[in-house]
């Protein structure tokens, strides 16, 4: 469910029906009280979906930081986490985290794929945003960008790119560089020819179909057209920003290389909204959908 303060518990209402609809049994961990407070109180007659109250009586302002609200949201994932290594799951949809709230109550990652990651015990992942049009792969996660250029590496390029062909192996991939046009043949920054083309290189040795590094002031054009089917980027706002811009309502967060499937919505908390009833479910919808495509990939 999330961040019980944000737009969670009402995303999970309104789409009930949906996943009642899909037929097949499904887990939602949450806080009864929190869904019974806005006013739903039918959750037990659905017979697809088992309803898992991890913190009872949680008391929280919707919109509001609470060490409450991050014990409620901790624990949803502790919970998820325990019925994933128990083999009861073979995947998640999470509903966004405040990472103030959720800090205060000793969780100390920068977000869900990091956390994930460490429970199972995996080095080699990386976090997709994708819609309808366009899919990208992030280098770097949540980092400073003005430390960007020492965390890249020609190692965790090529990782990258490698976990793309596995879950995509008929589509042609495209990485982007980090300086303006690709550094101009080093006018603008050397990483592209010192970290980038090393890791394309040894990719296209390897039978992968890939390309770069591209200026990213094009490359997602190319990709939006069809000539790609996911950008490899060097940092956040370099990936998510095109993806929000052309899809903002379904855009959906996958991490790709962990022991089961995983997808998010790509939008936050959304304090400002929070409680009053005008919360947009289709990123969450979408993120259910892209979870069942995954699964049906083969060696996913």
């Amino acid at each position: 469910m999330g961040d019980p303060a944000g737009v969670g518990p009402e995303i999970v209402i309104k789409s009930i029906e949906s996943l009642n609809a899909l037929g097949f049994p499904l887990r939602i961990y949450c806080s009864f009280s929190v869904l019974e407070t806005l006013g739903f109180d039918k959750f037990r007659s659905f017979k697809n979906l088992i309803f898992v109250d991890v913190f009872p009586n949680c008391n929280i302002v919707p919109g509001v930081v609470s060490l409450e609200s991050g014990r409620a949201q901790f624990a949803y994932l502790q919970a998820v986490v325990e019925d994933l290594k128990k083999g009861l799951l073979w995947g998640v949809v999470t509903l966004p985290i405040n990472k103030k709230a959720i800090k205060l109550a000793g969780f100390k990652f920068p977000g869900h794929t990091e956390y994930f990651a460490s429970e199972f015990g995996v080095s080699d992942f990386a976090m997709m945003l994708a819609n309808s049009k366009l899919k990208v792969v992030l280098e770097t996660i949540h980092v400073p960008l003005s430390k960007v250029p020492i965390l890249i590496s020609t190692e965790s390029i090529l990782k990258k790119i490698f976990l793309v062909h596995r879950y995509f192996p008929n589509e042609r991939i495209a990485v982007a560089g980090l300086n303006p046009h690709a550094g101009e043949n080093g006018l603008f920054g050397d990483e592209e020819e010192k970290i980038i083309v090393p890791a394309i290189e040894k990719a296209k040795e390897a039978g992968i179909p890939v390309e770069g590094p591209f200026p990213s002031d094009t490359v997602f054009n190319r990709a939006i057209s069809g000539e790609f089917g996911t950008v490899v980027c060097m940092y956040h706002d370099q990936g998510l920003i095109p993806v929000k811009l052309t899809g903002f309502s379904e855009a959906v967060n996958i991490t790709l290389g962990l022991p089961f499937v995983r997808t998010s919505v790509g939008h936050g908390t959304a304090y400002d909204i929070a409680g009053k009833g005008i919360a947009d479910n289709r990123s969450f919808l979408s993120a259910v959908n892209f979870a069942l495509s995954i699964k049906s990939r083969a060696g996913v």
